[in-house]
């Protein structure tokens, strides 16, 4: 009885042991060049590029919209997929949103036609005024 415990023991210890080195593997990946720039009147950039061929750059301000301080920025990056494709990525970053562009993303479909008209014949209405006596 001894001996099977042991034996078992021993199982879960080499079994536990090799799970470990099983783990995602990384390496080391050189920062060949790079920019960190922050300006005093609120715009900045930012660049680097990796060994692996990986690239981003950044530029962008500080904006007030409705009294609310944001950022507004515009830049680019580009990557090596698992495929072995090489993606690169634009966007632009402000109060309307992130709004990337790429080759490689999809895209929604068209707008049907009728609902197209109607939302057409929706912007020719003059705007509705507001009620608080709304029943929901």
């Amino acid at each position: 009885m001894l001996f099977k415990g042991l034996l078992l023991l021993g199982v879960v210890l080499v079994a536990n042991g090799q799970q470990k080195n099983q783990g995602p593997k990384f390496k080391d990946i050189p920062i060949v060049s790079h920019e960190n720039v922050l300006e005093v009147d609120g715009k900045f950039r930012y660049s680097y590029e990796g060994g692996d061929g990986t690239r981003a750059a950044q530029d962008g301000q500080q904006i007030f919209v409705n009294n609310q301080a944001g950022t507004a920025s515009q830049g680019q990056y580009t990557y090596q997929g698992d495929d072995g494709k090489t993606y690169s990525v634009s966007y632009t970053a402000d109060e309307n949103g992130y709004r990337p562009s790429a080759e490689h993303l999809p895209t929604p479909p068209p707008v049907p036609a009728p609902i197209a008209r109607a939302l057409a014949f929706l912007a020719t209405l003059p705007p509705q005024k507001e009620s608080n006596n709304r029943k929901f």
